[in-house]
């Protein structure tokens, strides 16, 4: 009884509200990512500015557009930048349930943003229940203000909302925490009251039925508000009856998890309240990465006596834990992650879930979120959007039916005592339509696939609203029926017998006449087709007679299907084999083929209208394998030799399947240097120059020709520079490699300057040459020691003679070089050594206008010398002079002038 006042009340909720589900169209969550339900097949959005691991909401208008959305923290308006006043909420990324935005009821522009909060590190304070409104009247782009007003000091991470009454579309927030709100274990439900009036912030309170100490977890109301569904993750996973009227939480039962995993994390309801799925965990730590953590996505049958004896588990997998949400197009998706900071790109989605057991349909990685990234939580929302009539009521959707051309079917709803109906087609209402039943069929001449919506009204006529049931219906034609299809495929090869194998595939477009839309199933024999019984794999199939028939079942997205034959045939023709040659020209054995130029040889002596295709495999050209087609430019894969498969077709059917051998001719081995020199002081004189041909091969025959010159013989003669080119070509194969090699004619080196500073105590010399040689220098010995450097220093006065080379042995020139100097003593005793005084380094060429005298300490002048004689002998007007010092002064011809003394030694 109890439950039918509830079907009274709260079964029958607002049409308004019913209609309401755009304000579900747009999700935020993860790390930037995004849905939108505008089509009801989700499509990814990746303009989202959150980064959060648990909790998110999001909030749009009636119509679908997006309002606002949030981590708990901060707001985010449509264009994703933060909302005057949007920071600093009480939620937290880390708390499951961080926060959900429920509009204030019949008061346009004013959302409250409920958030809880989660305690992540020791010492941080709770910040408990809390509401903040976000006021779309005082500023058109949305404020936020009454920011964190206090609710409860504590509460488990759990927020979940539900319509209460539908004659003022009251919405209830429960939440749950301890009897007195401060304490961390939990066991009261507490339910706050949102109406036009504002909210009412006096709570009814419920005992939960439990004591829990675990605080992670989701909370979620059934649909239609009769049921509450508690995940506490450790602490186990619960179910209870809530009575919209009063606000109560009662009959809590504790489902049971089986297997490891179990703690229950996420948990939604099915569009038709039957069927609760709960998303539970290992429980691993939280700190461990990926290939620690595994989860379990369960369904529960609430109709069922035993409600955790009903469990049927739909996906085991390596998962940390994740939640569960209820979309606009009736599917529920699954949050994914490999860790808790370890994201993934794609959402799961339990594809019918309102059908039972694996019927449900769980699709693993079903939506891919682009370059967003799934975390562990869902946008919540009042689950009253989502509590519409199921008029299809067929178990596989409750809002899309597909029907087949000329196709009758009965929409409707289980008749209320007391009720009146109405029956509205594209928004249009349908005259005489009263009954809880509308007869449904494709209009006259329509034009297929063909849609029409239909919506049907319930009025209790009770004084609550009336509830509403929508359904989609698209119309399809039946597949085409198609005479004489055949496939004809060439033999095998390997076995001549008349049997291959076959891409059934290929003769797909003919049999759905080219409509994406029709799925297509082969079997071995018509009692299989008819009973969609041991279907035969299309690809690589292997006939058992030369002549076989198997059968393909075309089906509509209706689920209608006709049977057509295939016909299969073994054609035992031939083509020719085919060789392409050419040139090893990078010396890799690979190299690019036209496969292109096969087709004269393969097709040679046929007449008609052929297609030749290539392969890498025989398998892959039987079963024209698209994937592995080859492209008419094709690089070989097996270093100089490899064989391809040539694909003859007449009419798209296979004539002949041949070889084509690639066969990459190595280019004839030999060396070259890049550079020689030619001396220019040898022209005109003839040089020769030879490549290294050790490694030509001996038994093969090879063509010579040097360019420019012209000549054909191996080696080149020639007293020209420049580049000078080799071709040798193979002669049986016409592969031939070039190799240039520059000559560079030397030029006769040239001494510009020799640069010395004499006179000193380190005479040096600094050599200026000029030619476009390699050279080195000598000083005073031919045979060297030669060096690369052109100074010399540490030089002794006198003269010198510098020697320069070619490092190439073109040349070599000498030049004579002066070093003035002056001795520092003389021994004029008549032994040969050392007997006169003389300026070094001066000649009849070097420094012969030189004007020397000599004195005594007194400065009386003893002797004026030739500067091209002997020198001084020590004497004054005949006499021995004493051992003693002696005073020079030398003006050189070059205008330097040097004053010292010398010594006279006895």
């Amino acid at each position: 009884m109890r439950q039918l006042i509830l079907f009274g009340l709260i079964g029958l909720l607002l049409g308004s509200v019913a209609r309401s589900q755009g304000q579900a169209n747009n999700w935020y969550f993860g790390g930037g990512a995004g849905l939108n339900f505008s089509t009801g097949t989700p499509r990814a959005l990746t303009d989202g500015s959150l980064y959060t691991l648990e909790g998110c909401a999001s909030i749009s208008d009636d119509d679908g557009n997006l309002l606002f959305y949030t981590d708990g923290s901060t707001v985010y308006g449509s264009d994703h930048s933060i909302l005057q006043n949007g920071t600093g909420l009480f939620g937290n990324s880390s708390s499951t349930q961080s926060a959900l935005i429920i509009p204030q009821p019949d008061t346009p522009g004013i959302y409250y943003i409920f958030t809880v909060d989660a305690v992540t590190r020791v010492g941080e304070v709770h910040q408990g229940v809390n509401y903040s409104i976000v006021d779309f009247t005082a500023n058109p782009d949305g404020i936020v203000r009454d920011k964190n007003t206090r609710l409860l000091n504590y509460a488990a991470e759990k927020l979940s909302a539900v319509i209460k009454s539908c004659d003022d579309n009251s919405v209830w927030l429960v939440t749950l925490s301890s009897a007195s709100g401060t304490q961390t274990t939990v066991n009261t439900f507490y339910a706050y009251q949102l109406s036009s009036a504002g909210l009412n912030t006096t709570a009814v309170r419920s005992n939960a039925g439990f004591n829990s100490n675990d605080p992670r977890g989701n909370l979620k109301f059934s649909p239609d508000g009769t049921k509450l569904a508690i995940a506490n993750a450790s602490d186990g996973l619960y179910l209870a009856e809530f009575d919209s009227e009063s606000g109560q939480v009662f009959n809590t039962q504790r489902l049971t998890i089986n297997g490891s995993n179990f703690a229950a994390y996420g948990v939604e309801f099915s569009p038709n309240n039957q069927y609760l799925y709960s998303a539970s965990s290992n429980n691993a730590d939280t700190e461990l990465g990926a290939g620690n953590h595994f989860s379990s996505l369960i369904q529960y049958d609430l109709e069922a006596a035993n409600i955790s004896g009903s469990q049927v588990s739909l996906n085991e997998s390596g998962y940390f834990r994740g939640s569960l949400q209820l979309a606009p197009n009736g599917k529920i998706y699954r949050a994914l992650s490999a860790s808790y900071t370890e994201g993934l790109n794609y959402l799961g989605a339990i594809e019918n879930p309102n059908a039972a057991g694996l019927a449900a349909s769980y699709n693993d990685r079903a939506v891919n979120l682009g370059s967003g990234i799934s975390y562990q939580g869902l946008p919540p929302f009042n689950q009253s959007l989502f509590n519409e009539l199921d008029i299809i009521q067929n178990d596989l959707s409750s809002t899309e039916l597909s029907l087949c051309d000329g196709d009758n079917y009965v929409l409707g709803y289980d008749p209320v005592s007391g009720a009146s109906y109405s029956w509205y087609r594209d928004d249009v209402l349908i005259p005489g339509a009263t009954s809880n039943q509308l007869s449904i069929r494709q209009p006259v001449a329509a034009s297929l696939p063909y849609t029409e919506t239909y919506e049907f009204r319930l009025d209790p006529n009770d004084g609550s609203c009336e509830k509403v049931g929508v359904a989609e219906v698209t119309y399809y034609a039946y597949p085409p029926t198609v005479s004489g299809v055949s496939l004809i495929q060439c033999e095998d090869a390997a076995t001549a017998d008349g049997l291959s194998i076959f891409n059934l595939t290929e003769v797909e477009s003919t049999l759905t006449g080219g409509d994406t839309t029709f799925e297509v199933a082969y079997y071995q024999t018509i009692a299989d087709a008819n009973t969609s019984s041991n279907p035969i794999d299309p690809i690589g199939y292997e006939n058992t007679t030369p002549v076989e028939t198997v059968y393909a079942r075309i089906t509509n997205p209706a689920g209608c299907s006709i049977i057509n034959t295939i016909d299969l045939q073994v054609s035992s023709t031939t083509a020719n084999t085919a060789l392409l040659e050419g040139c090893d020209l990078n010396d890799t054995g690979y190299a690019e083929f036209d496969l292109s130029q096969a087709d004269a040889q393969v097709l040679g002596g046929l007449t008609g209208s052929y297609d030749v295709h290539y392969y890498p495999t025989e398998e892959a050209a039987l079963l024209e394998d698209s994937a592995l087609e080859l492209p008419q430019l094709y690089t070989n894969q097996t270093a100089y030799n490899e064989t391809v498969f040539a694909r003859v077709e007449n009419n798209n059917a296979c004539f002949a399947i041949s070889t084509v051998e690639l066969n990459l001719i190595p280019q004839p081995d030999f060396s070259l240097d890049s550079e020689a020199i030619y001396c220019a002081a040898s022209f005109p004189e003839i040089q020769t120059y030879s490549p290294d041909y050790t490694n030509l091969d001996a038994s093969r025959t090879y063509s010579y020709e040097w360019f420019p010159e012209g000549q054909t013989t191996p080696y080149l003669e020639t007293n020209l520079p420049g580049s000078h080119t080799i071709r040798v070509t193979d002669v049986n194969t016409g592969c031939y490699r070039e190799a240039t090699i520059t000559i560079i004619e030397e030029e006769i080196p040239i001494i510009e300057n020799i640069e010395v500073t004499d006179a000193t105590e380190n005479n040096t010399a600094t050599i200026t040459l000029s030619g476009n040689g390699a050279y080195e220098v000598a000083l005073d010995d031919e045979i060297g020691p030669y060096q690369d450097d052109l100074y010399f220093d540490g030089l002794k006065p006198g003269f010198h003679t510098l020697y320069v080379r070619s490092k190439n042995g073109c040349t070599a020139i000498a030049q004579e070089f002066s070093i003035i100097g002056f001795s520092k003593y003389f021994t004029p005793n008549g032994d040969g050594y050392h007997d006169f005084w003389q300026v070094q380094g001066i000649s009849a060429m070097v420094q012969p206008g030189t004007v020397i005298r000599i004195f005594n300490r007194y400065g009386k002048l003893l002797k004026e010398l030739n500067p091209l004689g002997q020198g001084w002998d020590g004497t004054f007007s005949g006499s021995n002079l004493p051992a003693d010092d002696y005073w020079f002064s030398v003006l050189l011809e070059d205008g330097r002038l040097f004053k010292s003394h010398f010594t006279l030694k006895r």
